[in-house]
C-alpha cells in the first residue's frame, strides 16, 4: 500500500506515520498542495491523506484536482481543528476525520482501518 500524505503539521505527520507504520509499504510526505499534485501525477498510490490546514491551495480545490488527475484514487481529509467546514468535501465524496491535538484514539483507529483494506477496496487507480 502506498499512501501520499499532504501535511506540513508535525502532529498530523506523526499520527499518520504511527497509524500506518506496519501496514503501508510506502509513505510519501508532501508539505504543500503543489507538491501533492506533482506526486499524484508522478506516482501510483492507493490513498491520499489531505491535511486541510496545509499551506497553499485549499482543501476543496486540492481534492478536486486530485480527483481530476487520478480518478478513483481514494482521498481522506484530516484536520486538527473542529471548526473546519468539511461539507463541500463530503459532498464530493471525500471522508473527513478530525484528529485531536494529541492524535486521539478514534482518529488513529479510523486511519489504521483504512490501511487494513486492499488497494482495490480503497479505489486505487491503475495509472
Amino acid at each position: 500500500m502506498h499512501i501520499i500524505l499532504c501535511s506540513d503539521n508535525p502532529v498530523i505527520r506523526e499520527v499518520v506515520q504511527q497509524s500506518f507504520a506496519e501496514r503501508a509499504d510506502r509513505l510519501t510526505v508532501c508539505e504543500s498542495g503543489m507538491e501533492l499534485l506533482a506526486a499524484v501525477k508522478a506516482l501510483v498510490a492507493d490513498l491520499v491523506i489531505l491535511d486541510l490546514e496545509s499551506h497553499g491551495l485549499g482543501g476543496l480545490l486540492l481534492a478536486s484536482a486530485v480527483q481530476e488527475l487520478a480518478p478513483g484514487l481514494r482521498i481522506v481529509a484530516v484536520s486538527l481543528r473542529a471548526e473546519v467546514d468539511t461539507r463541500p468535501l463530503m459532498q464530493r465524496g471525500v471522508p473527513y476525520v478530525r484528529l485531536g491535538a494529541d492524535g486521539d484514539a478514534s482518529g488513529r483507529a479510523f486511519l489504521a482501518g483504512l490501511a487494513g483494506r486492499s488497494g482495490a477496496v480503497l479505489g486505487a487507480s491503475p495509472r
